[in-house]
């Protein structure tokens, strides 16, 4: 056993001494131009504006669409799993993390071109579907921000922002793709009508097949998704355009929760909405408005007799208006002003506040309750070019809410060009997250077995988590050779946190009575270390690690649900002129802390995964992969074997 593990920790550290050099490495001479490491990818979420990855202050990473096809990603979690600092591990057999540098995944601000996505919203669930629902035929690249973007984007982005950018309406054509999984099957299309006078439509569509797995006493979710959506573009007059959507997500899911009971899950989401931008000689605007309804219904039964043991129903409608103005005062300064407003409508049985009344199912009764939550924001950005080596980026912003009134929140960026190919950066602001409707007012109670009966309450005196955050680092490159090494501190108080007590009633059985409180204060800080390095004309190798310390201040404990250590090494090879694309990467989890029965505990992995890409001619491509090459398992982190994967898209 020891052998092992010592042999496991040389391992790593060799894979971290990999990702290390190949930052120091960066002093080498320069190779050919054609070898150059390009970095020249262009974001819009780190200041909501256009800057190049070099150039903004915040710690961002893009995934295009060529890396999700060369991937073959059919899902979201798994365009992320091999990008630095994010943490997208299977939650139980309900969905995926996203965890940005150690923060909760409920403090991550996802966004599909620029707008939120809104859909559950307790601690347990808040984010953890979305990486499973969205449709990768319709995604052009997905931009991350690491570390918080509250000064920007409000309440959520404390950890940071995934931003999914999707395909326009363009030139007619269209693609079909079938992709399939020892654990899921998809069949998706994409299909672009071209433009006819000033509008040009797309329309793209997904069917997901969920495998059943684990054992007869508990199960994934598992069953059909679909996805259908449409999207306009309007050229209203040059440099003008409105964009128009709408998109509709139903799944139909069941999990077995015990022997006698499992759940139905019926889930029907509708989006909507119109987005007006342009440009003129002031510089660029934009406004949007649209529209979620969000139908959430899940039903309790005995798998024996078919009988109704409990229900919930839940109705969330949000409604949210938005728009931003850039200035181009000089050569030095480019000023943008923006604001937003969100009105949130919660209906649901799990909702103690605002009676709507009861609702009865098969002779079981619930109490209806609604909650309205409005938020307005003002925010105020400046980028302002101090010298031609200098950038300074300070963004204040105000929000409001009509529960707990005016939080102001700011950042100041910094970008300092050390030489043509060298850059220090630095971030410091402050963040916070509002509680949610769910964390406020939740009253649910839940029998998922005969002998176990769960209570969840929310509680109406929570206070917003809030932070101070920091972040500073260098990143370089020359000729073949790219490196980027990072340090953050993220200072967190008032942490909502869902306090659980297990206890034995008589004639009733087990019970879990859990609430939500403000009990911890954590720190969270770490180092992020990136390196690529270009081996002749077709290899690339790239290593990432993170260091996660993760405490809270109170106990001095490490905060649950983190890895001390992850390290990720990756060997990519493109061959151009056979159409060949290969990825084989291994990553290696040290040091994960966990809690199970009330106990603590530490545990870790290393897993190796490969795909290959093929073109075949010029409007098609196959590819075949394996994750979980050497067929792990660990039941903590949810690995349960090899995954074979493999898949066709045709474009025509």
């Amino acid at each position: 056993m020891i052998r092992k593990l010592a042999k496991k920790k040389r391992t790593l550290l060799v894979a971290t001494v990999l990702g290390t050099m190949t930052m120091g490495s960066c002093v080498a001479a320069e190779a050919a131009a054609d070898d150059t490491i390009q970095t020249r990818d262009v974001v819009v979420t780190a200041s909501r504006t256009e800057q190049e990855v070099k150039e903004t202050p915040a710690a961002v990473e893009v995934i295009t669409k060529e890396d999700i096809e060369n991937t073959g990603a059919e899902t979201l979690a798994q365009a992320l799993e091999m990008a630095a600092g994010i943490n997208v591990l299977e939650n139980g057999m309900v969905g995926n993390q996203s965890s940005i540098r150690g923060m909760n995944t409920n403090q991550t601000l996802i966004m599909i071109d620029g707008r939120r996505v809104r859909t559950e919203n307790t601690s347990e669930t808040q984010n953890y579907y979305e990486l499973q629902r969205v449709n990768m035929d319709e995604v052009e690249r997905v931009e991350i921000v690491r570390g918080a973007a509250s000064s920007l984007y409000g309440s959520e982005a404390l950890g940071g922002v995934i931003n999914i950018i999707t395909k326009k309406p363009g030139t007619r054509g269209g693609s079909a793709s079938v992709d399939w999984t020892s654990r899921q099957q998809d069949t998706g299309f994409r299909y672009d009508l071209g433009k006819e006078g000033k509008w040009a439509w797309a329309m793209n569509g997904k069917v997901s097949d969920v495998r059943r797995r684990m054992k007869d006493t508990a199960s994934n979710q598992y069953g059909k998704r679909y996805y259908f959506g449409l999207d306009g573009r309007m050229d209203v007059a040059k440099n003008k355009k409105l964009d128009f959507f709408v998109n509709h997500l139903y799944e139909d899911l069941y999990m077995i929760d015990s022997a006698k009971a499992g759940t139905d899950y019926d889930h029907r989401r509708i989006s909507t909405g119109l987005k007006y931008s342009g440009k003129d000689h002031l510089g660029e605007y934009e406004a949007q408005a649209y529209y979620t309804y969000f139908d959430k219904d899940q039903r309790t039964r005995s798998r024996l007799t078919h009988a109704l043991t409990s229900f919930d129903d839940m109705t969330f409608n949000s409604y949210i208006a938005d728009g931003r103005r850039t200035f181009n005062l000089d050569d030095r300064n480019t000023l943008t002003v923006g604001g937003e407003f969100r009105q949130e409508d919660y209906e649901s049985t799990r909702i103690k506040k605002g009676s709507l009344g009861t609702v009865t199912h098969e002779g079981i009764t619930n109490n209806i309750g609604k909650v309205s939550m409005d938020y307005g924001a003002l925010y105020l950005q400046d980028e302002y070019a101090a010298n031609k080596r200098w950038l300074l980026i300070p963004s204040v912003r105000w929000d409001h809410n009509n529960d707990f009134g005016d939080e102001v929140t700011g950042k100041l960026g910094t970008t300092y060009k050390l030489s043509k190919r060298t850059r220090f950066k630095a971030n410091v602001g402050s963040a916070y997250r509002a509680p949610t409707a769910s964390e406020l007012y939740f009253f649910w109670k839940h029998t998922p077995t005969a002998a176990m009966t769960v209570n969840i309450q929310g509680n109406p005196n929570l206070k917003p988590e809030k932070a101070m955050i920091f972040d500073g680092g260098f990143e370089a490159e020359r000729g073949r050779t790219s490196g980027k090494i990072t340090y953050f501190h993220n200072k967190v108080d008032n942490l909502i946190n869902l306090n659980t007590k297990f206890g034995y009633v008589p004639g009733t059985g087990m019970v879990a009575n859990g609430i939500y409180e403000n009990v911890d204060k954590a720190t969270v800080q770490g180092l992020e270390v990136e390196g690529r390095q270009k081996l002749g004309s077709r290899f690339t190798l790239r290593s990432t690690y993170t260091y996660l310390d993760a405490q809270d201040d109170n106990s001095g404990e490490r905060l649950t649900g983190r890895a001390r250590h992850k390290t990720s090494l990756q060997l990519m090879y493109k061959d151009k002129g056979h159409g060949i694309d290969a990825t084989l990467w291994n990553d290696w989890l040290d040091g994960y802390r966990y809690s199970s029965s009330g106990k603590n505990g530490s545990t870790g992995a290393s897993i190796m995964n490969v795909v290959v890409n093929k073109k075949i001619g010029k409007q098609a491509s196959a590819y075949f992969g394996i994750n979980n090459l050497t067929n792990r398992k660990n039941d903590v982190l949810y690995y349960d074997g090899r995954i074979w994967r493999g898949g066709v898209k045709v474009t025509f």
